[in-house]
């Protein structure tokens, strides 16, 4: 694993917000979801997520997410993933979301 030091990290900005929408991604090459996040201050942001294994859409709508959102966007297909949503691999390599454990305002940088 690589070093870095705190000036580094804290380019990264690793915001919470909230999921608004969710929709299939049939074009994606592996399973994956087209959401819509509210990160209240700094907008309503696109992001595409392979979390399909471990989340229904239904279930999705409402929870909080922590994402990157000053990576420079991503075209995935025809689609523009804005935000890159964090997350840890499972023992079978299926992503668990990386989520706040009370409720945050949309928005709130993760320190």
């Amino acid at each position: 694993m690589q070093t870095i030091n705190p000036n580094d990290f804290e380019k990264v900005a690793l915001r919470v917000g909230t999921i608004l929408d969710v929709s299939d991604f049939p074009e994606a090459r592996k399973p994956a979801y087209k959401i819509i996040v509210d990160f209240g201050p700094l907008g309503i942001k696109k992001s595409s997520a392979q979390i399909t294994v471990n989340y229904t859409k239904a279930e999705l709508v409402g929870k909080q997410v922590i994402a990157v959102v000053n990576f420079l966007p991503k075209q995935i297909g025809k689609y523009i993933s804005e935000v890159l949503i964090t997350g840890f691999e499972d023992d079978n390599g299926n992503i668990i979301l990386a989520q706040p454990q009370s409720p945050v305002p949309n928005g709130a940088k993760l320190m």
